[in-house]
């Protein structure tokens, strides 16, 4: 079982997310619950296959088996393409791209308002996932890890083909 799947059966109760919850989450989250955890109304997040947390309103997360707090840069991290975007905020999404507005959507895809995929004009350098590959590959590799990081390949390759599928026909 992931360490997530773990967080996951420890707060069975899970509560009705505010907007002050909502403006506390990234963007770039998209498994998290709110639960309460020692009185303290707390937002878990699923980063890959480890869980971070925060306590609403703060914007800093923890990861929740080392107490760690998660830079910003590893956030930042997950989403590709942001050397060729101005001005991303990272609760909302929002950028710019060749002077039009586009979203960084839910299912971890860049979308311009009229929902059409943006074709960005060389490979990413960052959001590729690559950050799977930490120094957790030295340790002796876990069956359920190994089945979330291929999830989360799987996830990228589907939305890759999609994306080529709508350029193809458009």
């Amino acid at each position: 079982m992931i360490f997530w799947e773990k967080v996951l059966l420890k707060y069975p109760t899970k509560l009705q997310a505010s907007e002050e919850d909502a403006e506390s989450l990234p963007i770039v989250f998209s498994k998290w619950f709110v639960a309460y955890n020692q009185g303290e109304r707390v937002i878990f997040v699923r980063l890959y296959h480890n869980c971070v947390w925060s306590i609403p309103p703060s914007k800093t997360w923890t990861d929740y088996d080392t107490s760690d707090n998660v830079p910003l840069e590893t956030l930042l991290d997950l989403v590709p393409y942001l050397d060729q975007v101005t001005n991303f905020n990272l609760y909302t999404g929002k950028v710019k791209y060749n002077n039009k507005d586009v979203i960084w959507t839910p299912i971890h895809q860049w979308k311009y308002h009229n929902n059409r995929t943006v074709h960005f004009n060389e490979t990413p350098t960052k959001g590729t996932n690559s950050e799977l590959s930490s120094d957790k590959d030295s340790e002796k590799s876990n069956p359920d890890e190994d089945t979330a990081q291929v999830e989360d390949l799987l996830r990228q390759a589907e939305t890759t083909v999609t994306s080529a599928i709508q350029k193809l026909s458009s």
